[in-house]
């Protein structure tokens, strides 16, 4: 993946081919378009009420790109159905001037409701991956075992005397200990709960034992003690807490349960917006104010080549169809 902004080199050659095209086309109308691009308010619909990690991180996206473009980039919530709401939304928007604020919510609602009336493949475009978020897979400190091997060992000894919190059926959290106990054999009992804070409240209580958290949240709650952290679900180790192990490391071989934050377009995007909006999202990984409300968030900015968030894409929803299937998940 990209670490950097846009080489000067490959602006040359993007702008010499753009030229190119325009000379080809006889400065037909649509390319002209193209290279005034945007000629009006843009929208960044992000699929979730105001107020949230996802929302914060695409207001201060639009800040920075309506400096970039000199035109004004707006956040537009359009909440409901999980995200699907506002992803139909922009499935079905021709004016060129909407995009989606997307989270890995993009993959896992179509992993629980095959009668969308979209298509996560065929109406979008990719991007850019924007940020990562880890969780952290946490229990309560009376569960016996000294680390992850031991503690999953303890519950696999003990199946159905255990129950974990989530933020409800086809949640996250949810479809993450699904996943945990396919990969490991555990029996433990789901107890749909409101969110992260009502999670760590049963945890704290004793109500629940163990479940997926948050880790930037959680963090206070390790340190005091009061609740104990085994792995985050990541790939590589979180910088918010570079002492907790992955919980492949910890004991549970190639356990990635991601949580990104991307930016997508309809499929009828042109090719030459989505290379400049990449660009432009790319050009702000090394930009300490942008940094700062992303750490704030406790989210790690990455970034992407369209193909990559293709894939992402692909992985993902491959990875959840199969858990949910395999868990008989049903959407509520």
């Amino acid at each position: 993946m990209n670490t950097s902004g846009i080489s000067r080199r490959r602006w040359l050659q993007f702008a010499s081919a753009s030229l190119v095209a325009a000379g080809i086309a006889l400065s037909s109308p649509a390319v002209a378009a193209n290279a005034d691009w945007p000629t009006k308010t843009v929208k960044l619909v992000v699929p979730f009420p105001p107020g949230g990690g996802t929302d914060l991180l695409a207001r201060a996206l639009a800040e920075r790109l309506s400096k970039s473009f000199g035109q004004t980039f707006v956040v537009e919530n359009r909440p409901g159905a999980g995200a699907a709401v506002g992803t139909e939304y922009v499935a079905r928007a021709t004016d060129g001037h909407t995009f989606l604020f997307a989270s890995s919510n993009h993959v896992t609602v179509p992993a629980l409701n095959t009668h969308l009336r979209y298509d996560i493949f065929k109406d979008f475009k990719s991007i850019s991956l924007v940020s990562d978020q880890a969780s952290v897979f946490a229990v309560s400190p009376d569960l016996p075992g000294k680390n992850l091997t031991e503690v999953l060992a303890h519950i696999k000894a003990n199946p159905g005397k255990y129950n974990y919190g989530t933020a409800g059926i086809g949640s996250g959290q949810h479809l993450s200990t699904a996943y945990l106990q396919q990969l490991t054999g555990i029996d433990v009992v789901h107890v749909p709960l409101k969110g992260q804070g009502e999670i760590i409240s049963e945890l704290l209580g004793k109500r629940i034992q163990l479940g997926f958290l948050v880790l930037s949240t959680a963090v206070p709650y390790f340190e005091a003690g009061t609740i104990r952290p085994l792995g985050v679900s990541t790939e590589q180790r979180s910088p918010f807490a570079p002492d907790i192990p992955t919980l492949s490391e910890a004991g549970v071989p190639n356990f990635v349960a991601r949580s990104w934050l991307g930016l997508l377009g309809p499929a009828s995007t042109p090719d030459s917006v989505v290379t400049r909006l990449h660009d432009a999202v790319v050009g702000y990984q090394n930009d300490p104010s942008y940094i700062a409300i992303t750490d704030k968030a406790g989210m790690t900015l990455v970034n992407s080549t369209p193909a990559e968030f293709d894939a992402e894409i692909k992985r993902g929803y491959e990875q959840w169809r199969t858990v949910v299937t395999n868990a008989n998940i049903q959407q509520q």
